[in-house]
């Protein structure tokens, strides 16, 4: 417990309003009402004033994402006959992950837990390689559809925050694959990893440096009683249980969605109420800074934008707040040691 220190938290009001967004959208979809949902919710707008006004507190948000995610899996067992992981699960399986002495237990631990299910929920397996950790997570259903689609990649995106949580680390996946198409809506997915995302791949493969595998679980159950009050579906918007770094990240990638412009330092900092310098410093206390935290925006927008082969590398550089398409040439080379072409055609050769 060592790593864990009490400081006074930052809270950010911003939320990632375009997921909840996709979700009533996909309830609406599969014959449920928006409006209805988010009622329950305690929501006083309508689902179009929502996506209007793109915002909501994040007791709304918790509130609304737990009954759509109901719902959407409701909608999954009635059409498939092949059930999620439930929410009493998911708590079962963390009371068990925060038990483990190292990471590896954990990931031994989670495949031992879905074993037990004898594939009805789905399947995980890990495979160490190279000093690569590849962690493979498969669902039982053979439908690639909007519902299953917006269930698991949340669900994956908040075992990462989880599984970092218990390490009191950042996001560990570098990372990650789905078998999923890539989908219409790109303000679904692009902030919930701080990676790349690759689609239509043979499986939900979450890669990862195997020198996390012996770091110690530094939680413990009182931390997660706490933890586990609205998680998951507060997407660990809690600023006690989630680090700056990340949140700062949410924030800004959330910012972009609306405004298709990537805040400055100073937006940032009012966005967490705190100023620019005590930000900078609080940053700096976890061994990061905003332009690390703007650059990892911006070359995880490019990565995304680059699988549209309609659009030319200097649009790409503009979209994604580059100063000018040399300057996202020569980012792009250093982050991932090719160039943007180069990449974008072996993207597109997948």
């Amino acid at each position: 417990m060592g790593k864990l220190k009490h400081v006074s938290r930052l809270r950010c009001e911003e939320v990632p309003v375009d997921l909840l967004i996709a979700l009533l959208g996909c309830v609406a979809k599969v014959g449920g009402d928006a409006d209805n949902v988010m009622r329950d919710a305690g929501m006083t707008c309508s689902f179009r004033d929502l996506k209007c006004r793109r915002g909501c507190t994040i007791e709304e948000f918790t509130r609304a994402n737990r009954l759509c995610n109901e719902y959407l899996r409701g909608h999954i067992f009635a059409t498939t006959a092949c059930p999620t992981l439930t929410e009493q699960q998911f708590d079962l399986l963390a009371k068990c992950l925060v038990a483990c002495f190292d990471l590896e237990e954990v990931l031994r631990t989670m495949a031992t837990f879905f074993a037990m299910f004898e594939g009805r929920i789905g399947e995980v397996h890990f495979e160490v390689c190279d000093e690569r950790v590849h962690l493979h997570i498969n669902p039982p259903r053979r439908e690639k559809n909007e519902a299953g689609f917006l269930v698991d990649i949340y669900g994956y995106a908040i075992l990462q925050i989880f599984l970092g949580w218990l390490l009191d680390e950042q996001g560990i996946f570098d990372e990650v694959e789905l078998i999923y198409p890539q989908p219409t809506d790109d303000n679904v997915h692009l902030g919930l990893f701080d990676c790349p995302i690759g689609f239509n791949r043979p499986s939900n493969r979450f890669s990862f440096k195997s020198s996390f595998l012996a770091q110690p679980i530094v939680r413990d159950q009182a931390n997660l009683t706490k933890l586990l009050a609205d998680f998951p579906f507060n997407l660990m918007l809690d600023e006690e249980q989630r680090k700056l770094s990340d949140r700062v990240y949410t924030a800004m990638m959330n910012s972009y969605m609306r405004s298709r412009t990537l805040p400055a330092i100073d937006d940032v900092a009012k966005l967490f109420r705190t100023s620019t310098w005590t930000l900078r410093r609080r940053l700096a206390e976890e061994g990061t800074a905003y332009s690390a935290i703007k650059k990892k925006c911006q070359l995880n927008l490019a990565t995304e934008f680059l699988k549209r082969s309609e659009m030319t590398i200097d649009e790409i550089a503009d979209i994604a707040n580059f100063s000018d398409a040399n300057a996202f040439r020569r980012a792009f080379h250093q982050w991932t040691g090719c160039s943007p072409t180069a990449y974008r055609k072996e993207l597109l050769a997948v």
